[in-house]
């Protein structure tokens, strides 16, 4: 009824996803440290909802573009598995090379500023809508690909799991830097693990018939 095909494996995936270090975990994790909790949390507000109009942009562009030409699907499915089949190889071979987190006086800034901030870093990179576009349709089923709906409850699912991720960091940003910075092999591990995921959900699409 909701043309998701197999929403557990989308569910383990998403987690290792959003889990996996990045931009919006350095983003918040810095916040938090820098400017308190709140800011921590605002920030985590911003990214999360950034991803809804990423969510939103694919559900309605590619079920509207899919829906007319069967050459797109194609091209899109190629494509999607082309682009998670790179970013999988890329994450096996991360060194996990990245900037210390560390402690610094808290200082004041607008909490509007810390959200608004946050959302533009996430709408704007083109990275995560590229992610988006190859993720999403590969656990939307074939008879549904053409249907905004379960694209956006997939959307909605990413959204919850990296606001409450997210909230995490903030709520224990001191503790999680200190993780990071003195467990190399905490971000390699989940970078390998990642790295597998992409590629195997890559091989997935690339053999899917339309």
């Amino acid at each position: 009824m909701t043309g998701i095909d197999n929403f557990s494996a989308f569910i383990l995936s998403a987690i290792i996803v959003v889990i996996t270090p990045g931009i919006d975990t350095i983003l918040v994790l810095t916040r938090s440290i820098s400017s308190g909790k709140k800011a921590g949390m605002y920030s985590a507000l911003g990214v999360s909802t950034g991803l809804l109009v990423h969510t939103c942009a694919a559900a309605f562009g590619l079920s509207l573009i899919l829906a007319k030409s069967a050459l797109a699907f194609m091209i899109v499915k190629y494509l999607g598995a082309a682009y998670l089949i790179y970013m999988g190889c890329k994450a096996l071979s991360s060194k996990g090379d990245r900037t210390a987190l560390k402690s610094i006086p808290v200082q004041y800034i607008r909490m509007e500023k810390m959200f608004w901030t946050a959302f533009l870093s996430d709408v704007l990179n083109p990275k995560i809508a590229m992610f988006f576009l190859a993720f999403l349709p590969q656990f939307v089923l074939t008879s549904a690909i053409n249907s905004p709906f379960p694209y956006l409850i997939l959307g909605v699912v990413i959204f919850l799991i990296t606001l409450a991720w997210c909230v995490f960091l903030a709520l224990m940003g001191g503790n999680v830097a200190k993780l990071f910075n003195r467990s190399p092999n905490t971000e390699n591990w989940l970078n390998k693990i990642s790295g597998a995921v992409f590629i195997i959900l890559g091989i997935k699409v690339a053999l899917t018939k339309s």
